[in-house]
């Protein structure tokens, strides 16, 4: 069934007698006949086909060759990626994108079409340049004649009024801000790193503001947005950026939401705080179209007859009771406000009450812990000093005990010293008489030593005569040998 919406809202959108719609509405209708309606595609069937069978005509062929085997799986995948590529993110004509096959597998489109969307209007209207929009062009038609009037004047104009000037007089309150789907529900308002919400799509990246959705989820819009809120953080094309295109798919790792907490009950309206800086803003960025005046009445009323008094009294008495609302509204939010502030400090109090509370309880936990802990060191303590008077008797024992041991011992030392001192001094007599014996005898050494060398010296006299008595001897030997000489005399 959701092939044949796609298939049904592209036929009002595009040229019926288009032949490739034509044959998607026969395939369509023969496969809601089937009985395995209801299955979902194949992944592999739709990765393995989408990739080999690119061209849109291929596809068909393809298809109605799958639709003959009655393999209505691989039909339906093939007619749906082809919605896809056709539909939702045409680039080429006839020709289904890789990145629209990319988008079909993982089964989420809408933050992708959102991305596109804002990225082509972005692209045409900066600086004024103009042209047409073909990304989901269908659905953003869709989804802008969603929030206009839907009878009164505005449909009463007919096809002869251009939609500039339909539009152009149209004010706010004519407008269909809000769905019954999404009011009050907490939405995405910023991503990691970024005030806003950055969209990745096909063709580029470009951030929206949540902060001016906020009208259109059922809440007010009291005052004028922050500039951070409604800045250009993101805005590039996607080819030639794949590091920044990396760092925004990182972002969306970790979002925030905001919705009733933040903002209060669902309240639509917007008060004059906010409604100056529109007006300020719409001076600013200077509409290209020319103001007219709104085309009142939008839903026919019961037409009456009254005076101009009566109707300038009711028209003050209207603008006086609408300043009161305003101002009761406004009041209104200020309490409301305030008393989500107290609600909110209530409950932070609650919370440190509680918080206290069970830091009260772990706290006297933990001093009767402490309380036995301290039970027990006191009688560990009483032990320990019983131990430690015992300990001191003993000290006291063993000192008395030095003391006597220190005295016997000084006593044996006297003894000791006086023998030692006793021998002393019969060793320094024997030395003394040691000293006496060695002096005497050095002193016989010395006579004696005198008397050899007396001694010797007679001795060598002794000798000296006996040499000389025995030359004597052998001289008058040798005389007597030789006998007297015979010779004349002299006479």
């Amino acid at each position: 069934m959701e092939v044949l919406a796609s298939i049904a809202f592209a036929s009002r959108t595009q040229n019926s007698n288009s032949p490739l719609l034509m044959w998607l509405w026969t395939v369509a209708i023969g496969q809601a006949s089937h009985s395995n309606l209801q299955k979902q595609s194949k992944a592999m069937i739709i990765e393995d086909e989408c990739k080999r069978n690119l061209q849109v005509w291929l596809r068909i062929a393809k298809a109605k060759e799958y639709s003959e085997m009655g393999n209505w799986e691989a039909v339906c995948a093939l007619v749906a990626a082809g919605i896809y590529g056709i539909i939702l993110f045409p680039n080429q004509k006839n020709f289904v994108d890789i990145n629209a096959i990319r988008l079909f597998v993982r089964r989420n489109p809408i933050p992708t079409l959102i991305g596109d969307v804002y990225y082509s209007v972005h692209n045409r209207n900066e600086k004024r340049r103009g042209g047409l929009i073909r990304c989901c062009a269908q659905l953003l038609f869709k989804w802008f004649t969603g929030y206009l009037p839907s009878k009164g004047a505005f449909v009463l104009l007919g096809q002869n009024v251009n939609w500039a000037t339909k539009l152009m007089g149209l004010r706010a309150k004519d407008m269909d801000w809000t769905h019954s789907s999404g009011v009050g529900r907490d939405f995405i308002c910023s991503c990691r790193g970024y005030p806003n919400v950055p969209l990745i799509g096909v063709q580029g990246c470009i951030n929206y503001n949540p902060t001016l959705l906020k009208r259109q989820m059922g809440f007010a819009m009291e005052l004028p947005p922050y500039k951070s809120d409604v800045q250009e953080s993101v805005y590039f094309p996607v080819e030639g950026n794949q590091a920044r295109v990396k760092q925004v798919a990182e972002a969306w790792r970790s979002i925030q939401r905001k919705g009733k907490a933040s903002w209060g009950k669902a309240n639509n309206r917007s008060f004059p705080p906010f409604d100056d800086w529109l007006s300020k803003r719409v001076e600013l960025t200077c509409l290209p179209f020319p103001m007219v005046d709104p085309w009142y009445p939008l839903i026919e009323e019961t037409p009456s007859t009254v005076s101009m008094d009566e109707f300038l009294e009711m028209k003050q008495e209207r603008d006086q009771l609408l300043t009161e609302k305003t101002e009761l509204e406004m009041s209104v939010a200020r309490v409301q406000r305030v008393n989500q502030e107290l609600k909110g400090k209530m409950e932070d109090q609650d919370k440190r009450h509680a918080l206290e509370a069970k830091r009260f309880e772990m706290d006297t936990a933990y001093y009767g812990k402490i309380s036995q802990a301290l039970v027990s060191s006191n009688r560990e303590h009483d032990i320990t000093k019983e131990r430690l008077a015992r300990a001191s008797k003993v000290i006291k024992d063993e000192k008395r005990r030095q003391i006597l041991v220190k005295g016997q011992r000084d006593d044996r030392v006297r003894v000791l010293i006086a023998e030692w001192e006793t021998k002393l001094k019969v060793r320094e007599a024997e030395n003394l008489k040691i000293m006496a014996e060695k002096d005497h005898y050095m002193a016989e050494r010395d006579h004696y030593f005198r008397q050899m060398k007396i001694h010797q010296k007679e001795v060598g006299r002794l000798q000296q005569e006996n040499t000389e008595l025995r030359f004597a001897a052998e001289f008058a030997r040798m005389e007597d040998e030789i006998g007297p000489s015979v010779g004349p005399s002299s006479s």
